[in-house]
């Protein structure tokens, strides 16, 4: 089962992220509300794990049993092309702009999808290859829930246990920065916190809990629910204006906003569903991998081309760094993705 007007989402969660990275030293961002959503548009990431549980269960979820190794396979088909291209750009990038020079060790942790385990070598390489790290967890564990939870417990028995996964994991976030807790120093703790993959996988398990009370109890009960869309869109620039200062949306607690949009986005049939499913919007989801990975690598060789034409400006480089992202994430899926996926796709390793 494939939903066609959930993959638009998928594009606006990545522009926002693409805005939250280089777009606030902007001048048309700088009013007081304006960069409150701004600073905190990284919850698309947020967005990202819960819809990734949440399609894995729309995907799968007729299956009886999942076999691993065709699982792994079709994932890594999907997500590896893409995220190692990524980081060949940055070497490139790197022989033409060198900021700092890569230790072998953050390139070996990068290309093995290891670093988000590490909190000092979350950010090494690729900048937002550190969510494919805490992502690739998903992807392993999906396998083992989906054929010895999923298969055999009932929806109310699995809705307690993931609800306390997710319930911890936001009382720890909040009392370890309200509490000023501290492991090894303050920046490793921040990064421990926000990135290290244990802390996500709440979202990705609340996404595939909320696949299953769809498959379940919803899936036939489409009907126009723009109003509802509407509203819960609306919700999310106030939770971030209106955030108390003790609290923190990074790890998943705006999965209360999230889930709802996602479920209610899949069951319409309204005016946004008619839109969201025009090819054009879902050609720009199905782009949102590439715009979002290749992000760091296209903005660095853009603000390079313009240094070297003498053109500055934080606008220019906005707009032209999107342009360029746009273009090259369009080729990228065209001509790296589809191509290397389906032939990934066909190889047969003998073992298995």
């Amino acid at each position: 089962m494939k939903i066609d007007q959930l993959t638009f989402t998928r594009f606006v969660a990545a522009i926002a992220i693409v805005a939250y990275h280089f777009g606030r030293p902007l001048n048309i961002f700088s009013h007081p509300l304006v960069s409150k959503i701004l600073t905190q548009a990284n919850i698309g990431v947020s967005f990202f794990f819960i819809l990734s549980g949440f399609v894995m269960i729309i995907a799968y979820g007729s299956k009886k049993n999942i076999d691993s190794y065709s699982y792994l396979k079709n994932r890594f088909s999907r997500i590896y092309p893409l995220y190692l291209f990524a980081i060949l750009l940055m070497l490139i990038l790197q022989t033409f702009d060198a900021k700092e020079d890569f230790v072998f060790s953050d390139l070996l942790l990068n290309v093995l999808m290891l670093q988000a385990w590490f909190p000092e070598k979350v950010f090494t390489v690729n900048l937002t290859g550190w969510s494919l790290s805490v992502e690739f967890l998903f992807y392993a564990i999906f396998p083992l829930m989906f054929n010895f939870f999923y298969q055999k417990y009932k929806l109310k028995q699995l809705v307690i246990p993931v609800f306390l996964i997710w319930l911890f994991t936001q009382i720890f976030l909040i009392c370890a920065i309200n509490g000023h807790w501290v492991i090894v120093n303050e920046s490793i703790t921040k990064k421990f916190l926000l990135y290290f993959p244990l802390m996500h996988i709440n979202q990705f398990l609340a996404g595939n809990l909320a696949g299953l009370f769809f498959i379940q109890h919803l899936k036939n009960r489409s009907g126009n629910y723009d109003l509802i869309i509407t509203l819960l869109f609306c919700l999310i620039p106030l939770a971030l204006i209106f955030r108390p200062e003790y609290l923190n949306y990074h790890d998943g607690l705006l999965a209360l906003i999230f889930i709802p949009l996602i479920i209610f986005i899949s069951l319409n049939t309204g005016i946004i569903t008619k839109i969201f499913s025009k090819k054009i919007f879902v050609f720009l989801g199905e782009i949102s991998y590439g715009i979002y990975i290749l992000q760091i690598p296209v903005f660095g060789f853009t603000e390079y081309a313009l240094q070297r034409l003498r053109i500055f400006g934080d606008l220019k480089l906005f707009l032209c760094g999107v342009t360029a992202l746009l273009f090259f994430s369009a080729l990228s899926y065209l001509f790296i993705e589809k191509p290397l996926r389906e032939k990934i796709k066909k190889i047969n390793f003998s073992i298995r």
